[in-house]
């Protein structure tokens, strides 16, 4: 059956970070709280950036169980509330968020083959989408512009914008509709065995699991079953084309 339409996740497979996940929250926080004291609101920046450390590690636990995205600014609100804030202005959340990601976007980098490999798709003539978690949706939206990725998706699906996180189905039917298409002539292309393989697959879609940037992976076998696993992107067009030769 024809493939009409790749999905792809965003972090660890289009894009890498040469940092690991704590560090990397960390180190935003403090830039994030150093400008929070900086505009003069009465804080230690030390024990706001602790307090926002901590409150979104409670949201990324909340948020891995139920599926659901809040989203980074309720956070940040109740680090507020936290400190006795209220009436802060939207402006200055806006740019205490934007510090915070301007922080975190600098460890974020092309994958060498991502741009080739949505060339060739693209010219195999099927469409592109993305379906990716996030808590910021503008975050996404300026790694995607800084990396020169927009040009190539016909739909991106936020969590942050939707509400529901990959495995949710709900986040894939959405994707889904957007683009019109069937699940059967679907693939999603991921590194989370959880997040993308198992929830695309159960939706009916194809399922490619891309591992260059995945550490051992937990035992999902007796759910997550990819059609494909592959270490290159630019492995993807070929298994694209194989797929269809396939009987159904």
């Amino acid at each position: 059956m024809k493939i009409t339409t790749v999905f792809f996740d965003l972090g660890n497979t289009l894009l890498y970070s040469d940092v690991p996940s704590p560090e990397r929250v960390q180190a935003a926080c403090k830039v994030m709280a150093n400008e929070f004291a900086g505009r003069g609101y009465p804080v230690s920046p030390e024990e706001f950036a602790a307090k926002h450390f901590e409150n979104l590690l409670k949201y990324y636990d909340i948020r891995e169980q139920e599926n659901i995205e809040q989203g980074a600014e309720s956070v940040f609100r109740q680090t507020l509330a936290d400190f006795g804030f209220t009436g802060v202005p939207e402006k200055d959340i806006a740019a205490f968020l934007a510090s915070f990601y301007r922080t975190t976007q600098g460890n974020w980098h092309l994958d060498e083959d991502a741009i080739p490999t949505l060339e060739k798709i693209i010219a195999q003539q099927r469409r592109i989408g993305l379906i990716t978690n996030a808590g910021y949706a503008e975050d996404i939206r300026q790694l995607l512009r800084k990396n020169k990725l927009e040009p190539y998706f016909s739909s991106v699906v936020i969590s942050a914008e939707v509400g529901f996180r990959k495995p949710h189905p709900e986040i894939f039917q959405i994707a889904l509709r957007q683009m019109g298409s069937a699940p059967e002539q679907s693939v999603m292309v991921g590194d989370s065995l959880l997040a993308d393989i198992y929830g695309a697959s159960r939706c009916g879609l194809r399922t490619v699991w891309f591992r260059k940037y995945t550490g051992d992976p937990p035992d999902f076998s007796r759910f997550c079953h990819p059609d494909h696993e592959l270490f290159s992107l630019r492995e993807l067009p070929e298994i694209l084309e194989k797929s269809e030769m396939q009987p159904d």
